[in-house]
């Protein structure tokens, strides 16, 4: 079976850091031109939109996501003995305004690759 993204992605080296809904803490896996992979302690119901801010290897971005799927992905010790299941959500860029679109596409070729017009549908002019 072939490879069904849209842009290629640029995995995070040492892990970006954010929240959607202003509260809920994710981990940035990776990032392409169309969006992001997180990682997350409770499920994002696939097809809602979120505010997003997350910090990616000192670089800060804000957008509006979508997500597109979210499923269990693993566990991890939780300190107390137990285990922590995560989630894997793909998030979709919906809204991103003129100056964070520059600046991704700047980080992304200074990362990994990135793709012509990858942003250009999504981008809020200035």
């Amino acid at each position: 079976m072939g490879e069904k993204r849209r842009a290629p992605r640029v995995a995070i080296e040492r892990g970006g850091h954010g929240r959607v809904k202003a509260t809920v803490p994710v981990t940035v896996i990776d990032v392409s031109g169309a969006g992001m992979q997180l990682e997350v302690a409770s499920a994002l119901r696939p097809g809602s939109l979120y505010d997003l801010s997350a910090v990616l290897n000192a670089f800060e971005i804000s957008a509006q996501v979508r997500i597109t799927r979210c499923r269990a992905g693993g566990h991890v010790p939780d300190g107390k003995g137990g285990r922590l299941l995560l989630y894997r959500a793909g998030a979709e860029f919906v809204r991103l305004d003129g100056k964070n679109a520059k600046d991704l596409e700047a980080w992304m070729r200074e990362h990994g690759p990135i793709v012509a017009g990858g942003l250009s549908e999504r981008v809020d002019p200035d």
